[in-house]
């Protein structure tokens, strides 16, 4: 299976580093570079990524999972995109409550259809802060008069990874 470009990109960094660690007089640097990329290194990685996983969740620090709802085409589209240009969708849901509760960014009103006539619905799901969905929520209510609905954190990271990802607005 071939390597996305991007992880391509992130391999031949990592090779580079190591060359360069070498050449000036660090090799055993060199050697914990050329570790992470062997099979060696793929299981430490996991036991890592664990270690981590369990000690953010023993400080309670984890963010929670958001799921939202959309038709599969539509976060298929998401999801593809956003690994063609290289941006983490985590990273893009941050972004899009903090452009909401910054007034920079309000989505646009979902249409619901009618019942029984719409597409199958599938959830993206991402792991966002709690204190900044919090945030977002509370904001949503505070302009719900204004916008004639109350945007929810869900509505507001949908519609921000529609707008950026797909071209089309909800």
């Amino acid at each position: 299976m071939a390597l996305r470009p991007e992880d391509q990109k992130r391999v031949n960094d990592l090779t580079e580093a190591a060359q360069h660690l070498r050449t000036t007089g660090a090799p055993q640097l060199a050697d914990s570079v050329d570790y992470v990329l062997s099979m060696d290194g793929l299981a430490f990685i996991g036991r890592l990524r664990l270690e981590r996983m369990h000690t953010q969740a023993a400080e309670g620090d984890l963010d929670p999972n958001l799921p939202m709802a959309m038709p599969r085409p539509v976060r298929d589209q998401i999801k593809s995109t956003a690994r063609q240009q290289g941006r983490d969708l985590t990273a893009e849901a941050h972004k899009a409550l903090e452009e909401f509760c910054a007034g920079r960014f309000t989505p646009d009103r979902p249409v619901r259809a009618a019942h029984g006539s719409g597409e199958v619905k599938v959830n993206l799901n991402l792991r966002v802060n709690a204190d900044l969905r919090a945030r977002a929520e509370k904001h949503g209510k505070d302009v719900a008069a204004e916008l004639g609905w109350a945007p929810r954190a869900s509505h507001v990271i949908t519609g921000w990874l529609i707008r950026e990802f797909t071209g089309a607005s909800r």
